[in-house]
């Protein structure tokens, strides 16, 4: 018998659908890229064009399920729409975390009360512009996801749509756990890196596992974490970004109630969507020990724009392959590539790119 189809909306659906169709279920794909890798693995895909236009993606949802029984599993981008899940058709069962528990950890105001209430530490935030604070501090838009639009606040920047939080020297990092709404575990700890060529300093440009913390700090975390989900009620595959700084103090910075990228530096034979599915309907999820192998996730930014040929050949470490003839904008993302090795990230990162970028000039060669 055939597995209920898994409805995936995202702004890249490429890793969702590798993992619900090596799970054995028919896929179903709404994103932004539409990259053939995605279209190889789905069933059906439908563009999405404004992840803010919510009447839109549930548009895209409706006529892609076509009135279907289907799970629906989120990615990236749910930080902009997750109202929606609010008014899901009931022949789409939701897969993760609800409106409800979204709002409460994407909600500025209503989490960093939350981490006050736990005595949980978390850089100094404010709502309004102020030319009157001490040091370095950040503008963060409410909602968005990736790193992306955050600025260097000063007394003209606009409060509107946004918080303003201190800036904190040190190393970004993740964890990713696996939430049953009463506990959790921890499945990665991870260094975060960020495209600083772009227009956006801290656009989210990879990540590299494990990243090496002492124990003290680990079960720091585990603590926080697990407060968190017993207050909030999450669910599945969650993140929780902070800063470790050159003391080892923690600052949590916020959670994503997702599935994060950080997922795909997990060994490939471990059941992520079975268990996060599981975790998701009160059923026991397979334990898990840190992965001790060193690997690094890169977003392959195009350095200047450019339009990938009709014929490329890509690396078997290369994923999210955009369809030929697109053109790809200076700084905008040509691929991603997995890679697992002994190098550094910056130095595996600059192989990469000129792997990619020398794979693309050789091809537009050869036509």
């Amino acid at each position: 018998m055939q597995q209920q189809a898994v409805l995936i909306v995202a702004q890249s659906g490429r890793f969702l659908a590798q993992l619900a169709h090596s799970a054995g279920y028919p896929v179903w794909v709404a994103d932004c890229f539409g990259d053939q890798d995605t279209l190889a693995l789905a069933e059906r895909w439908l563009p999405l064009s404004n992840l803010h236009d919510h009447a839109a993606v549930t548009k895209t949802l409706l006529d892609l399920s076509q009135n279907q029984p289907c799970s629906l599993l989120y990615g990236s981008g749910i930080e902009a729409f997750y109202p929606i899940l609010k008014s899901l058709p009931d022949t789409v069962r939701l897969v993760g975390n609800p409106a409800d528990i979204i709002e409460q950890v994407k909600t500025p105001h209503l989490f960093f009360s939350l981490l006050q209430r736990l005595a949980i530490p978390y850089p100094k935030i404010s709502f309004i512009a102020d030319d009157s604070r001490s040091g370095r501090w950040l503008r963060k838009p409410i909602n968005s996801f990736g790193g992306q639009f955050i600025t260097d606040s000063d007394k003209q920047s606009d409060s509107q749509g946004a918080y303003f939080q201190q800036y904190i020297e040190g190393d970004s990092g993740s964890a990713l756990f696996l939430a049953d709404g009463q506990s959790a575990q921890l499945y990665s700890f991870n260094q975060q890196f960020s495209h600083t060529d772009s227009g956006s300093p801290f656009l989210l440009s990879g990540l590299s596992a494990p990243l090496a913390v002492p124990v003290s700090v680990q079960q720091k975390i585990n603590v926080f974490i697990n407060q968190l989900v017993i207050q909030t009620g999450l669910l599945g595959f969650n993140s929780l970004d902070f800063i470790i700084t050159s003391e080892n103090e923690i600052f949590v910075l916020e959670i994503n109630p997702r599935l994060s990228a950080s997922a795909q530096l997990i060994d490939s034979t471990i059941p992520l969507f079975e268990n996060h599915l599981a975790a998701c309907t009160s059923q026991s999820a397979k334990k898990y020990q840190n992965p001790v192998i060193q690997r690094h996730l890169h977003t392959i930014f195009a350095p200047f724009d450019a339009v990938i040929p009709e014929f490329i050949e890509w690396p078997s470490y290369c994923h999210d392959h955009p369809q030929p003839n697109t053109l790809i904008k200076k700084n905008a993302p040509i691929c991603s590539v997995l890679i697992e090795t002994s190098l550094s990230f910056e130095q595996s990162e600059s192989e990469a790119q000129q792997s990619i970028l020398s794979l693309l000039e050789l091809s537009e060669n050869d036509n």
